[in-house]
């Protein structure tokens, strides 16, 4: 089998944690080339992998012939480099989120369809084994009509080294709810099947821009070079209320620092049964759980096996390009995750609801 060459853009935390180490576990891919400003961080990155060529212009390794692009760079950059790369035939990998706004992640899709070539946004959420589990749960009917959603992750204090581009808006384009709160709307999105908003309400907060503490991303290890001159002009903390056009209605919530415990979490309610996927963090017997109506009411705890997500996305991206099958993150999903992201941060500057027109 032929390997497939495969381009990096941003040397950054996501890259050295997951994109490069998934990738070189692969006997059908081999990075071929790395690009980052920082060219302390690229150098150290390429002597560490072994990747043979680096670039400290993105726009330049995409003359390489090279067959798939992670992109691992600052949200503010995903436009620009989803369209470029797919435009010069590189099939893209997209760090989350996508895009800060709706109009350009319609228009990346629009140019995947016109060139062919595949466009993933990289929602390792959707990948894990309990998530597997659980569509399939869904997909047998099991739960019935889904109504409610409630999702959130939390953490007690865990922002990203404070002054990095994590916590400029300009290059963020947000805060918690852009960085971590993305991944629980969207396996919302993605399980229950959630489409069309029409009203979201929402606020958010920052209680600890004056005193914020590292919490340890992007992992000390990979911060070579870096010079934080940024600010903090982002939340920390960002709940809403959604409702949809069906009836069905979601909550959300993404902190990365404030005064409770740790927790990833998901719960489905629906007519027959629920279902609740629960972070180990939180130290619960199982990790994923359903809820059963009938009498007696019961309650049953699925056996889940161990499941690198990250691997397991990595995997199934590869086999989207070798087969040339479409990911399963469609169009009307993402974009209707920042529809939502979007809505709550609109909310929560006018003190009003979010009214999102469809059509």
């Amino acid at each position: 089998m032929v390997k497939l060459k495969a381009g990096i853009i941003g040397a950054g935390g996501i890259a050295q944690y997951a994109h490069i180490p998934c990738y070189k576990k692969l006997g059908d891919v081999e990075i071929s080339a790395i690009a980052d400003v920082n060219v302390e961080k690229l150098e150290f990155v390429a002597r560490k992998y072994g990747v043979p060529k680096t670039f400290a212009r993105w726009e330049d390794m995409l003359d390489e012939n090279i067959d798939i692009v992670s992109i691992c760079s600052p949200t503010a950059f995903h436009y620009s480099q989803a369209i470029r790369a797919m435009e010069r035939g590189k099939h893209v990998l997209c760090e989350k989120p996508v895009c800060i706004d709706t109009g350009e992640a319609e228009e990346i899709f629009r140019v995947s369809k016109r060139t062919g070539m595949k466009f993933m946004a990289a929602m390792h959420k959707r990948f894990s084994g309990e998530s597997i589990a659980l569509k399939k749960i869904i997909e047998a009917g099991i739960l019935g009509e889904i109504y409610y959603v409630k999702t959130g992750w939390t953490r007690r204090r865990g922002m990203p080294n404070p002054g990095s581009w994590f916590t400029h808006k300009e290059l963020s384009g947000g805060g918690s709810l852009m960085d971590i709160g993305v991944h629980a709307i969207d396996l919302a999105v993605y399980l229950a099947g959630l489409s069309n908003p029409v009203s979201i309400s929402g606020s958010s907060y920052s209680k600890f821009r004056d005193n914020a503490s590292d919490g340890g991303w992007p992992p000390l290890n990979t911060r070579k070079g870096n010079e934080y001159a940024g600010s903090i002009d982002v939340e920390e903390l960002a709940a809403g209320f959604t409702r949809f056009k069906n009836g069905q209605t979601l909550f959300a919530e993404a902190c990365w620092a404030g005064n409770l415990y740790d927790r990833f979490s998901l719960e489905i309610m629906g007519d027959r049964a629920g279902a609740a996927i629960f972070d180990p963090g939180e130290k619960k017997k199982n990790s994923l759980a359903i809820y059963r109506s009938g009498q007696p009411l019961s309650d049953i705890f699925p056996s889940v096996p161990p499941v690198d997500p990250f691997m397991g996305e990595i995997e199934y991206f590869i086999k989207c390009v070798r087969e040339d099958t479409e990911p399963l993150t469609k169009a009307d999903e993402i974009i209707t995750v920042i529809r939502i992201i979007r809505g709550i941060y609109e909310s929560s500057e006018t003190g009003y609801p979010a009214k999102i027109s469809i059509g």
